[in-house]
């Protein structure tokens, strides 16, 4: 018994996703950046050290602007481009 599709009650995306996969040089000084700052952070925590504490705090704030700024340098995910006659509408809804 042959059966026949049914027709598509949707469309794809408009672009395919990015190949790196999020990997870039951006999103490594943020991940680097938070974890040690959350090291030291837990650090200072346990020796009940404020400044040490607060130190850890000062490495995350400050990784979290580095990777916003070589974002915008050109060094992060970019963004996606999306065609205007496609920007408004929802591609889920047929």
């Amino acid at each position: 018994m042959v059966q026949t599709p049914e027709p598509h009650t949707y469309e794809l995306p408009p672009a395919a996703p990015f190949s790196n996969h999020g990997r870039t040089k951006a999103a490594w000084v943020l991940m680097w950046g938070v974890c040690l700052g959350f090291l030291v952070a837990g650090v200072g925590l346990i020796l009940a050290n404020d400044m040490v504490a607060i130190a850890g705090a000062a490495v995350v704030v400050v990784s979290v602007i580095l990777s916003v700024v070589m974002r915008g340098m050109g060094l992060g995910q970019p963004a996606p481009r999306v065609p205007e006659e496609t920007a408004n509408k929802d591609w889920y809804s047929a």
